[in-house]
Parts: C-alpha cells; sequence; structure tokens
C-alpha cells in the first residue's frame, strides 16, 4: 500500500494509437522514477510480451525512459538504465500512470501541468493503483467515474467530490480509465490487448500466468463470477479433439443457447463458437510448436476432421500457416 513520505515511484505508458491497425506495431514508453515498483511493471509488460509471443509479431513494444535521463532503482533496489529521458513531444492513443510509495508526493503543480497538457495530445488517460489521485489532482477525473487503491477509497472521496469513486477493480470511463492496485493492473492491461485482439488471445495469455480469470474480469460483473460461462469454458477445454455442438455445451453450462451467446458476447465481444475455435487452436499451435506430432495428428486433435480447414483456420487466426508455426 503506497505511504506518504516515501521515495515513490512512477510508471507512465504512451500507445501511439489506441485503435491501431492489427499489423502495426503498438509503441509503449515506460516512465520510471526511483523505487518504482517491480511488481507493477512487470504486471504492465509481461502481458504485453505474452501477446507479441502468441502472436508471433511484434504487436507492441516498449521502451524505458526518465525524465532525465538517468539511471533509476526501484524498491527492491533493483537498478534500471533508461532508454532515454521522456520526449515531452510525444503523442498517442494512451498515458498511463502507475504511481508506487507516495504518490501523493509526486501530486504537485507541475506535474498536473504535464498530465494536463498530455491529456490534450493523448487518447485516454490512464491511472493504475494510485495514478487515479494523480489524475484527479490535475482535474482530469471531473465528473469521472474511477476507482483507486481500496485503503484510499474514503481519502479520495473526500479529497474529489467531483469525482465518482466506486468501489471496483477497475473502471473503462471512455477516456479515463484507473484501476485499484498491482493485481488490476494485469487485468486492465489484458484488457487494452482484448481491446485489439479479443479476449480469445487474453484467455491464453491468462493460462501462461495461471491466471485463469484475470483476463475478462470486467468493472460490472466479471465473467468469472458468471457460473454459466465458467461451465462453459470448462467444458471447451474438456472437448477439444471431439468439440461438443453449442446446445449441448449449453445445456452442461446450465442456460438455453440463446443465453450462452448473449452472455459471451457481452463478456468477450465474440460468440460462444468463436471462443470454441480460439480454444481449440490454441491447443493446436502448442501441439505444433512444442511437439513432434504430424500436423494431421494436430488437426484431428484439435478437433478438425479436414486438414485444410484446419491449416485456414490456423492461419487466419495466427497470420501463419502450422507448418510456418513449427519452423518457426
Amino acid at each position: 500500500m503506497p505511504i506518504d513520505g516515501y521515495d515513490f515511484a512512477v510508471l507512465v505508458i504512451t500507445m501511439r494509437e489506441w485503435t491501431i491497425p492489427n499489423d502495426e506495431t503498438a509503441e509503449f514508453t515506460f516512465l520510471l522514477f526511483d523505487r518504482f515498483s517491480n511488481q507493477v511493471l512487470a504486471n504492465a509488460l509481461e502481458p504485453l510480451r505474452a501477446a507479441n509471443t502468441f502472436l508471433s509479431t511484434p504487436a507492441y513494444a516498449w521502451k524505458i525512459v526518465t525524465r532525465d535521463g538517468a539511471a533509476v532503482q526501484s524498491s527492491a533496489g533493483m537498478t534500471v538504465v533508461p532508454d532515454s529521458a521522456l520526449d515531452p513531444t510525444d503523442r498517442g492513443a494512451a498515458l498511463i500512470v502507475l504511481p508506487s510509495y507516495g504518490y501523493r508526493a509526486l501530486a504537485t503543480d507541475a506535474l498536473s501541468r504535464q498530465l494536463r497538457a498530455a491529456s490534450t495530445r493523448y487518447d485516454k488517460m490512464i491511472g493504475l493503483d494510485g495514478g487515479a489521485w494523480l489524475l484527479a489532482t490535475a482535474g482530469l477525473l471531473e465528473a469521472k467515474r474511477a476507482t483507486i487503491h481500496y485503503d484510499e477509497i474514503e481519502a479520495f472521496s473526500e479529497a474529489f467530490p467531483q469525482v465518482d469513486i466506486v468501489r471496483q477493480r477497475w473502471v473503462d470511463d471512455g477516456d479515463r480509465l484507473t484501476a485499484s492496485g498491482a493485481v488490476t493492473a494485469f487485468e486492465l492491461m489484458m484488457h487494452l490487448i482484448a481491446h485489439r485482439h479479443g479476449t480469445a488471445l487474453t484467455l491464453r495469455i491468462a493460462a501462461l500466468f495461471s491466471a485463469p480469470d484475470a483476463t475478462t474480469s470486467g468493472p460490472l460483473e466479471p465473467p468469472s463470477g458468471d457460473r454459466r460461462i465458467r461451465r462453459a469454458l470448462a467444458e471447451m477445454e474438456a472437448n477439444i479433439e471431439m468439440p461438443l455442438p453449442l446446445a449441448e455445451i449449453s445445456k452442461r453450462a446450465g442456460c438455453r443457447q440463446r443465453d450462452l451467446e448473449r452472455r459471451f458476447n457481452q463478456a468477450f465481444g465474440a460468440p460462444p463458437r468463436k471462443v470454441y475455435q480460439r480454444i481449440r487452436l490454441n491447443a493446436a499451435r502448442n501441439l505444433v510448436e512444442d511437439t513432434t506430432l504430424s500436423l494431421s495428428e494436430v488437426a484431428t486433435r484439435s478437433g478438425y476432421d479436414n486438414g485444410a480447414a484446419f491449416s485456414r483456420a490456423f492461419r487466419e487466426t495466427f497470420g501463419l500457416s502450422p507448418r510456418a508455426a513449427r519452423l518457426r
């Protein structure tokens, strides 16, 4: 929990565009201060790295900067040498402010001016953990829904009555997004990735980090709390080689197919058929890359009777053929 009076750490991520075409690279800049948090840095960076791995393309790029270009130390004593100083002319679609300990000491007039200026250059301003405090101090959360670390909600409400503070893990209110802590920073980064590449990709990233529900937790009713969705996903995962009809999955999930489709579209922005296909293809890619099974056997184990249909679906999803994926 942030403690006033400590040296602070701030992580700012800038994304070149909000809706970047999938064949272009989204460039992020990490602005670090002394005593930055290793945990929040990893939670913000690792989902991007994993996305690149699973997409087999540099969908995301990043660099580390400091305000003056000097090296900084994390709260655990890890020294980081930045790529450069922060460029004040940088523009983009998102600026993410992620302070660590003692963030109130960072809420100066000078920083507020910087944030207000940045808000004219970036489409979205995002605060993680105590970042909402800095955005609110700069007047950037007025009449906006926002969240902050749970221990600070009461103080935040008193200090900024013009902000609609809510007790949620993270909040997306259009051009202002906030998250309540380090774990929810991971969730919010997954939300950004899903916005661009779809939730099926974040399901695979979550499995990599053993966080099966973190990819889909939303600000109102997380799908992790929807037992029907969880049951349906479990059935999909358990029936890859012999895919079940959606009617049967719906029955096992305890709802009608139309209801399941509504729930999936609301939670994932995709119908259950599409999510099921991606789960099967994710399994197929693991077999392609991590085993010596023939590609025809991989197709069969992924629920495809037709090798050509399997190759076509694989290429449409991952941008390369199964054979090319194995060679890589």
